[in-house]
């Protein structure tokens, strides 16, 4: 063959090449040629607000196992779906808007492949059908309606490489996998953390009032007596009562605002379903285990022992088992590591009882160490609310006082006319003659019932004042009747200002009391996991909050007396001509001789006379008295804080290394 005609074969298949390539290459297409998708939505007919639901399944790359978690818009509200966790609360209606956003607003960049060849490749194989063990797995997300019909599925694979937010994707029932750009895809997982309220608690830091440490042990199917150790926390300082500190402790306040900052921040790590009679007892606002049959109150026992709880009998004062009228026991749940309450100024108190360890699916990755189970239920201490304070009522006026020369004011007058001096009759019969000076307050501050209506004494019958003067029948009062009313008028205020009291009061008990049954409706159905840096924090003995005081440091003298060795090298400040020995040289040299002073209990005196460069060696070392500035500033830092007699370390100068000695 010529060569002009192998040359034109050439060029006619690199003209074939290039053509296929054209036509074939995704970039290279025309957007508006047949059967181009470019630009246009991946999920056409997808409508956003028709989303009550989201279905997310991917692989757990960990442990292996494909993982997947539903949440679905419900009349109670957000819910998961997911078994071990079926109907726990969901915080889902930002994250599935989202979503629904981002996935309605999809663009088509280019397809990437047309057969399901590359699917492994692309990181687009259906994570609900494949191997877990298998590679190119993707994470499919499905948004649902109200019926659990898909409205819109998508595989989301690998990112593309140099392309950041940029993502190989695919339909479930479709082969073709396309680029589009999806932000954050990532932030949509499985974790059941992820789609919850961590804090369970909503408890505010700034609101605690009391904590309370009980590190009881159970023996013998009892909780064993233990000491409670109370804190309080007011106006940020913390102050311990029921025990007292010794002269040498204090309480370590950062141990303690470290607590109370965890409280604040305490979060869930995972959570498992209670046993039904748990959670309707405290949703009843009873602690107690109300079991219907033996086999129910064992499983619910089991379920308990398994995570570091138990049921004991509530014991009464006499040491009794209590129970109910219908002979059932009344068990109570305890913690085999004690509890922790958190009393609030609202008159809310947090119960916390903590559990064995916890190694599950949902464990923190961040934590170190084991997890632990957390039963959690709140009720109301009246307590922790501020007290009314009742004002005294005074007592009534039920007579004028007796006569006396001219103060005496009879009652009535005797049957010859003239005037006695008995009052109105007592309870026993006798005459009472109160005095009119108001009595001190009763023992007590309870508000009394209103006081019994006083009957008039009768006016006097014509027989008794046979004879007598005709003005004899009109006693004088000298300001009773006033004094009376004004006593009268000064009861009904100061009961109606107590009984203003005692409401307020009662009203802020039924408001702690709305609080804790909201908690509990949340707390009631759940055991929670929180990591074990939480439960440090706060799971606290006497000794993690108590410490020894720190020694005042005492004042820095305004002159010592001290010693040294000096080891001086070539070239170092004042350094005598015949001394060749190096920086490190010497610095070696000092150290050895600090060791045979520290160490073999060498005279320093005597070493200093032997080794040391300095003009004091003569004198083993002694510079005498010498205030703080005198000397260079290492120096004196390291024999301003030295004890009597004792030794430095190794102290580097301009002038070399020194040792010293504290002499005085």
């Amino acid at each position: 063959m010529k060569e002009n005609s192998k040359t034109l074969l050439f060029i006619l298949a690199a003209i074939a090449c290039v053509a296929l390539a054209y036509y074939t290459a995704p970039d290279a297409r025309d957007p508006n040629a047949k059967g181009s998708k470019m630009g246009q939505a991946l999920l056409e007919s997808f409508d956003p607000r028709a989303a009550t639901g989201i279905e997310i399944v991917e692989i757990d790359e960990e442990n292996i196992v494909s993982k997947s978690i539903e949440v679905s818009q419900t009349e109670q509200g957000w819910l998961i779906r997911r078994p071990g966790k079926a109907d726990y609360p969901a915080n889902a209606d930002n994250q599935v808007k989202n979503v629904s956003s981002i996935l309605f607003d999809l663009r088509i960049i280019d397809q990437a492949a047309e057969g399901a060849g590359e699917h492994a490749n692309l990181g687009v194989l259906d994570p609900s059908k494949a191997d877990p063990s298998e590679s190119g797995v993707g994470k499919m997300i499905a948004l649902k309606n109200s019926s659990g019909s898909n409205l819109a599925q998508l595989i989301i694979g690998n990112e593309v490489e140099g392309l950041s937010n940029t993502h190989f994707v695919r339909k479930p029932d479709e082969n073709e996998v396309y680029r589009v750009e999806l932000q954050n895809a990532g932030d949509v997982t499985s974790k059941f953390i992820d789609w919850v309220e961590k804090d369970f608690l909503d408890l505010d830091k700034w609101n605690i009032k009391q904590v309370t440490f009980d590190n009881y042990e159970i023996k013998d199917g009892q909780i064993a007596p233990s000491t409670k150790q109370v804190l309080d926390y007011d106006n940020s300082e913390w102050k311990i009562s029921g025990s007292s500190l010794a002269e040498n402790e204090e309480l370590d306040k950062d141990k303690l605002d470290a607590m109370k900052d965890a409280f604040d921040d305490l979060e869930i790590i995972d959570v498992e379903k209670k046993p039904d009679i748990l959670s309707s007892s405290l949703r009843k606002g009873s602690e107690f285990v109300d079991a219907n049959n033996i086999q129910e109150l064992q499983n619910t026992a089991n379920s308990l022992i398994q995570k570091g709880f138990r049921p004991v009998n509530e014991l009464g004062p006499d040491g009794k088992p209590l129970a109910y009228p219908n002979g059932k026991p009344k068990l109570k749940v305890v913690s085999q590591k004690g509890e922790v309450l958190v009393g609030m100024k609202d008159g809310v108190e947090y119960v916390l009882r903590f559990g064995e360890t916890y190694r599950g699916p949902e464990e923190d990755e961040n934590s170190t160490g084991e997890s632990r189970y957390i039963y959690a239920y709140a009720r109301v201490n009246q307590n922790l609310l501020e007290q009314p304070v009742f004002d005294p009522v005074p007592s009534p006026l039920s007579s004028p006082p007796a006569e006396n020369n001219s103060t005496q004011v009879p009652l009535t007058p005797d049957a010859n006319g003239s005037k006695g001096d008995t009052g109105e009759q007592g309870k026993d019969g006798n005459p009472s003659i109160p005095s009119v000076t108001p009595p001190g307050p009763p023992p007590n501050f309870t508000p009394p019932s209103p006081p019994p209506s006083l009957t008039p004494p009768p006016p006097p019958s014509p027989e008794s004042n046979a004879g007598g003067d005709a003005n004899a029948s009109a006693p004088k009062d000298n300001g009773f009747a006033k004094q009376k009313a004004d006593r009268e008028a000064e009861i009904a205020r100061v009961q109606a200002s107590n009984a203003q009291k005692q409401r307020e009061f009662q009203e802020k008990i039924s408001k702690a009391q709305s609080r804790a049954n909201e908690l509990n409706e949340n707390l009631a159905g759940w055991y929670y996991v929180i990591s074990n840096e939480v439960y440090q924090k706060i799971r606290l003995d006497r000794s993690d909050f108590v410490k020894a005081k720190e020694k005042e440091e005492e004042e820095s003298p305004e002159e010592v007396q001290a010693s040294h060795i000096l080891i001086s090298y070539q070239g170092a400040d004042r350094a005598d001509a015949d001394i060749t020995r190096t920086k490190e040289e010497a610095q070696a040299e000092a150290e050895r001789i600090r060791k045979l002073i520290v160490d073999d209990g060498k005279d320093f005196a005597e070493m200093a006379k032997e080794h040391s460069d300095g003009p004091s060696s003569t004198k083993g070392g002694d510079l005498g008295k010498f205030k703080f500035e005198v000397m260079a500033k290492p120096f004196s830092e390291a024999a301003f804080t030295l004890g009597i007699n004792e030794i430095s370390d190794v102290v580097e100068t301009g002038f070399g290394f020194h040792v010293i000695q504290r002499t005085e």
